[in-house]
């Protein structure tokens, strides 16, 4: 049996993969100017939003159709600015959690993003002020590759909306098509006289590989243990099981058998998560030209091809190859192409492959660097006390929903001065223990991977002579291979926390039914 949730009460971005079935995106922000025509816009509004109603076999759910899959999928967020701003009861509103309150810019300093060039004097303009409310367009493509005509549609009836409630669209995007919003979308790939979108950054990695899998996601128990394996939690004994469902979802049980604390009535945050929306623009030229200067090293140094040695930079930054193949499971050049010689697993279309794999039989990071991107984010098996897998890894997983911005196909859209970079939302049932906690002690400090104050190497802010250290096995008396004066890749350009409401905590906000005794 699995845990069975109320579909229909949940955001459908929470349990669905959005960017995989909606390539393209538009997020708008609002503020509330009248506390009531505020509410009568969110119980309006609420109408639109795309719930986890299954609309057939997908990814994420088995089972009968329970909707109809929209071509514009929508789903809406608030700041704690925006319970204010609705004039949620003080007692609810005192329950809710610090960070939450605070938001990610006062807490830009906890986060490593006042570090360098990476300030927060540096963000969007529309970011002056605290938004209130998030709405997302999430729309599906045509063969053009151009988003489906809904999506201007469905944002002019929320301009509309916005002007018979007295809400301010907030503006100030470096958005080339607009001001008034962010748009975001799938990197395309023409096949003939069609567009693909690709699961790719603008540094050309695969990305969005493995996401957590969590109880109730799938609506069946076989499918959840089969897709749990490389995505969920590592059981005692070595297999792979789901992740509890209150750590992505709260008013559910997590991995503590704990429901978290919520604010009261609990109908306002049950059945919700916390987005974190981060803007983060990618330093395209700076990466290119790093990668090539590092790869000229190593090439001489290793006496490798010019190409392998920038794959094996790449690859050793971020814990996978360009394609997605883990290091864990082809950790050289010739175990790579053999890698991709091979059958796919036709269990999960290959993507099991991709993410089946441990690092405890690699403590030294000779095949996959211990500081590497993906093994600092998801530490898998690699953290262990006392002969045990640390619960550690359990309680610090987010699930990653987010698309690219901005070009990079042309040469001169890949200087670091143009719009391009990744929107990155991620959901999880506690900020600080999960996203905080990731962003603080595991990218922008070494002590877990015993690299002192050395950062991530893609996503780390720079401080100094920042550095990564390729290891390598002593017994070869070969020395390290050492990136030093390593740039700022990634900058925050915006973000904010926001609360994904369940539809009854829609209900009850706007109508204005919020009563904490």
């Amino acid at each position: 049996m699995t845990r069975q949730l109320d579909l229909a009460d949940i955001q459908g971005n929470i349990l669905e993969d959005f960017v995989r079935n909606f390539p393209a995106a538009r997020f708008v922000f609002l503020q509330v100017t009248d506390p009531a025509a505020g509410r009568a816009f969110i119980l309006e509004y609420r109408a639109k939003v795309t719930t986890a109603l299954r609309w057939g076999k997908s990814d994420s759910y088995i089972g009968e159709s329970l909707a109809t899959k929209p071509k514009v999928a929508i789903n809406i967020g608030l700041t704690f600015s925006g319970f204010l701003a609705l004039e949620l009861p003080t007692r609810t509103l005192a329950k809710m959690p610090p960070e939450f309150i605070d938001g990610m810019k006062t807490r830009a300093e906890i986060l490593g993003d006042d570090v360098g060039a990476n300030v927060s004097s540096r963000w969007d303009p529309v970011w002056t002020d605290r938004p209130h409310i998030l709405i997302g367009l999430n729309a599906l493509l045509l063969d053009s590759g151009k988003p489906v005509p809904e999506l201007d549609q469905e944002t002019q009836v929320l301009q509309q909306l916005c002007a018979k409630h007295k809400l301010k669209i907030m503006t100030g995007h470096r958005n080339p098509a607009s001001p008034d919003w962010q748009d975001a979308s799938a990197i395309l790939v023409k096949n003939e006289a069609t567009y693909k979108p690709v699961p790719q950054e603008h540094f050309g990695f695969v990305d969005g590989i493995s996401n957590p899998v969590f109880e109730g996601q799938f609506g069946d128990a076989n499918v959840e243990q089969i897709m749990a394996v490389g995505n969920g939690k590592i059981l005692e004994g070595g297999q792979w099981g789901a992740l509890a469902t209150g750590e992505f979802l709260l008013g559910h049980p997590d991995e503590a058998q704990e429901t978290g604390a919520i604010a009261s009535p609990p109908e306002v945050m049950r059945n919700g998560t916390f987005l974190v929306y981060r803007k983060l623009h990618e330093n395209v030229a700076s990466f290119d030209a790093y990668i090539d200067k590092m790869a000229q090293s190593y090439a001489a140094l290793m006496s490798v091809p010019l190409d392998d040695a920038r794959n094996i930079i790449k690859a050793k930054m971020v814990g996978r190859w360009p394609d997605g193949v883990p290091l864990a499971v082809a950790p050289t050049i010739a175990e790579w192409k053999k890698f991709n010689a091979q059958p796919a697993d036709a269990t999960q279309n290959g993507i099991s492959r991709l993410v089946d794999f441990k690092y405890g039989d690699d403590p030294d990071g000779l095949k996959c660097p211990v500081t590497a991107h993906s093994r600092r984010t998801n530490t898998r098996d690699g953290l262990v006390r006392n002969g045990k897998t640390s619960a550690l890894n359990n309680r610090r997983r987010i699930l990653r929903r987010g698309l690219p911005y901005g070009s990079s196909a042309a040469a001169e859209d890949r200087l670091d001065e143009r719009e391009h970079g990744i929107i990155f939302l991620a959901m999880c049932a506690s900020l600080p223990r999960q996203f905080e906690f990731v962003q603080q002690q595991w990218l922008n400090y070494g002590l877990d991977a015993n690299a002192g104050n050395d950062t991530c190497p893609l996503l780390g802010n720079r401080a100094g002579d920042a550095k990564f250290l390729i290891p390598v096995d002593p017994e070869s008396g070969d020395a390290p291979f050492i990136c030093n004066d390593i740039p700022q890749f990634v900058e925050v350009r915006g973000g904010d926390y926001f609360f994904l409401p369940s539809m009854t905590a829609l209900r009850m906000i706007g109508m204005g039914i919020v009563d904490p005794t």
